[in-house]
């Protein structure tokens, strides 16, 4: 099989774009917070990525399909985690990062006059 530079090119810049989004997902996956992460963006990113990887499998180009189905599984996870996360908050559960970063944990609330 013979590599073409075009293909190594696609798949150099596959990785890439691929690895972008593996610290996000690690982050929201072990802390749970994704009080930061636009809703709309990630919606809008993962249809972005559904479509590539159709394109991909349209073209017959694997990497476009290899790494834009990646990327769909990777923003799809992220999108999950958020729906999720927002569900959570407007149920009334606690954000993690309500808490002052100034106070101590375990400390008391101060009192409102």
């Amino acid at each position: 099989m013979q590599a073409t530079l075009s293909t190594l090119l696609g798949v150099a810049a596959g990785c890439i774009g691929l690895y972008s989004l593996v610290p996000q997902v690690v982050k929201c996956c072990r802390s749970g917070d994704v009080a930061a992460i636009s809703l709309r963006m990630f919606a809008v990113r993962t249809f972005g990525l559904l479509l590539w990887t159709v394109y991909g499998f349209a073209l017959g180009s694997l990497p476009i399909l290899v790494f834009s189905a990646l990327g769909l599984v990777l923003s799809s996870v992220i999108l999950v985690l958020k729906v999720r996360g927002s569900r959570l908050q407007a149920a009334g559960e606690p954000c993690r990062q309500d808490a002052s970063p100034h106070q101590a944990p375990g400390a008391a609330e101060p009192v409102a006059r």
